[in-house]
């Protein structure tokens, strides 16, 4: 009978376990066998071992790639997140046309990455928007895909494109703090700031921590604002992990093992991502 009962619950999970294999492992597990082969295009497989991470671990460019990811994706966050919660704040307050407002913001969010790309191209542009703009208040303009400047413009797309993601998060965060609370703070004396030091960010750490971790793995694997833009030039200054891989796999070398190899070696950098997203949202 217990045996029987036992049977019965593995059955349930058995569907779970097998789109979890197909979906997750198995074309994990093929990444894996195929970082260690040689292949072209239409060519059999021929086992190597280690030489394609050799490789990557002795180029400059991967490292690179690796640098450029970091500087991208944590300077996005970070600048996303504080838009976001600086906009939550004000608009968490009750005034007329506050509805509207809400509505508006997320606008940039909701549209597509290739929408956006192409907007700023245009905006980015010597004589665009922006230059205009610039030479308006008598400033010089700016080469906005120079290579000083590329890797600040495409954080800037990213910013522009991600902040209401924060802000939804803020605000759904900020309408569930028990107004009590503030309450209590009023009546032992607490000033705005103190109030938001020590009623409002403690009650929000939950919502900041997952929607940071959740950005922060989609920035990271952000590609189609980079390459639409810069291509991840010029001379690979805003070349990140997903554009490298890319380049790697169809255009440079068709090199799939090698680019199967780029995943394997930045997995880690994920997994981690996802082990603290998961455990904050079990939280």
């Amino acid at each position: 009978m217990k045996h029987s009962k036992l049977l019965s619950q593995w059955l349930y999970v058995v569907p779970t376990l097998t789109l979890i294999i197909i979906i997750f492992i198995i074309p994990i597990g093929y990444n894996v066998w195929l970082s260690f082969q040689e292949k072209s295009l239409g060519g059999e497989a021929v086992f190597i071992g280690l030489k394609n991470y050799q490789r990557l671990l002795s180029s400059a460019s991967f490292y690179k790639s690796v640098v450029n990811s970091v500087i991208y994706t944590f300077t996005s966050v970070f600048f996303k997140a504080l838009i976001g919660l600086g906009v939550a704040l004000l608009l968490n307050k009750k005034f007329w046309g506050r509805g509207f407002l809400r509505g508006f913001s997320i606008l940039p969010w909701a549209f597509p990455s290739f929408v956006v790309a192409v907007l700023f191209w245009f905006n980015y542009d010597y004589r665009g928007t922006f230059n205009t703009v610039l030479k308006l208040m008598g400033l010089q303009p700016v080469h906005w895909m120079s290579y000083d400047m590329a890797m600040a413009s495409v954080i800037l797309i990213n910013i522009w494109h991600g902040w209401p993601f924060f802000f939804m998060g803020y605000l759904a965060g900020l309408q569930a703090i028990p107004e009590e609370l503030y309450e209590a703070a009023e009546i032992d004396g607490a000033s705005a700031l103190q109030k938001f030091i020590h009623v409002t960010i403690p009650q929000l750490k939950p919502v900041l921590y997952t929607v940071a971790l959740l950005s922060t793995m989609w920035t990271l694997g952000e590609f189609t604002q980079i390459y639409m833009t810069t291509g991840g030039g010029p001379v690979d200054a805003t070349t990140t992990i997903p554009i490298a891989t890319f380049k790697i796999a169809f255009m440079t070398e068709i090199n799939f093992p090698l680019a199967a190899a780029y995943t394997i070696l930045v997995l880690p950098i994920y997994l981690v991502l996802i082990y603290f997203t998961l455990k904050q949202m079990g939280e």
